[in-house]
């Protein structure tokens, strides 16, 4: 399953690791540094296992080997799933929400990354029927499968594609700033995403206002990474390699559905670790110098609270 998801070998892992000065002897080092200064925040969950320990590890590779940027990344992690539940919790894929979505949306990290490591991850719509779409639980099911990649995958940045061909004027209002959001503070911050950059692909004459949706929840750097193509692909094709596209998007890295099957059948894989996961979150009670609450990161100016992680 691992291969055919593309999760990368020994070698690519050594590289990436070079990428930031680390090496095997030190990456233990860092998450054994991690793993006391969790036990030292009394409101911090005491996890421990081998998916512990990955997790760990990629948080320090996504946050470029700053220790003080990865305790931000994984206290907010904790502390959404307190305060965001509706993103971060009910990961049961026996849950009906999941079974609609799962059919209806797709959001796939796809198995063949760029030469510069960079893994690219595909999402849209399955249907251009809206009655039983929920955008939240779209929001959901992705980053289910980030944890996953947090637990399994390498790579030093990620490129979005986002497919609007099935997109239509009645999906214009299933979208919100607030939602919307809360997706990007949970995977660009909590998940810490780096995110290379951002195509809207097949975009329809009103897709301006998802767009400008978009770029409005994300910050001024990342907003000016964000690429609006129509039904032509000849850009992003020079930006994004074929071999990391879907054969819809011109690639030859197989089809949309053929990928989003496999990573239904991992997520399947770990249904009990998403369920034993379910109430590790942080102990608000516990916090020393008193409670997170959500406007400190959700509010509409697009700025997030800076949590003191000494």
């Amino acid at each position: 399953m691992a291969n055919e998801l593309g999760f990368p070998n020994r070698e690519v892992i050594e590289k990436i690791w070079a990428e930031y000065g680390l090496n095997e002897r030190s990456i233990k080092e860092a998450v054994d540094m991690l793993k006391d200064w969790i036990q030292s925040q009394p409101h911090l969950p005491k996890e421990e296992g081998s998916l512990h320990d990955a997790r760990l590890e990629r948080w320090l590779i996504r946050c470029k080997n700053s220790m003080e940027r990865t305790k931000q990344s994984i206290d907010l992690y904790y502390t959404l799933k307190s305060l965001s539940p509706e993103m971060m919790c009910d990961w049961n894929l026996q849950s009906k929400w999941f079974k609609t979505i799962s059919k209806l949306a797709y959001f796939t990290a796809m198995p063949r990354m760029t030469p510069e490591y960079e893994r690219v991850v595909c999402f849209g719509l399955l249907s251009k029927d809206t009655t039983d779409l929920v955008i939240e639980d779209w929001y959901r099911i992705s980053l289910m499968t980030v944890e996953v990649r947090m637990c399994e995958d390498y790579s030093l940045r990620d490129i979005f594609v986002i497919d609007l061909a099935n997109y239509t004027l009645a999906h214009v209002a299933k979208f919100s700033f607030p939602s919307m959001k809360k997706v990007e503070v949970c995977n660009i911050k909590a998940f810490s995403t780096r995110l290379k950059a951002f195509h809207v692909i097949n975009a329809p004459p009103f897709a301006g206002v998802f767009v400008e949706l978009l770029k409005s929840v994300l910050s001024s750097k990342l907003a000016a990474r964000v690429h609006v193509h129509g039904t032509d692909l000849t850009e992003l094709h020079k930006q994004v390699p074929k071999e990391s596209l879907p054969t819809e998007m011109g690639g030859c890295g197989g089809s949309i559905i053929a990928n989003w099957n496999l990573w239904l059948k991992k997520l399947e894989k770990y249904q009990d670790y998403f369920l034993q996961h379910e109430n590790v979150k942080s102990d608000e009670k516990k916090r020393i110098g008193g409670n997170a609450v959500s406007s400190d990161f959700f509010g509409f100016e697009g700025s997030f609270r800076k949590l003191n992680v000494d």
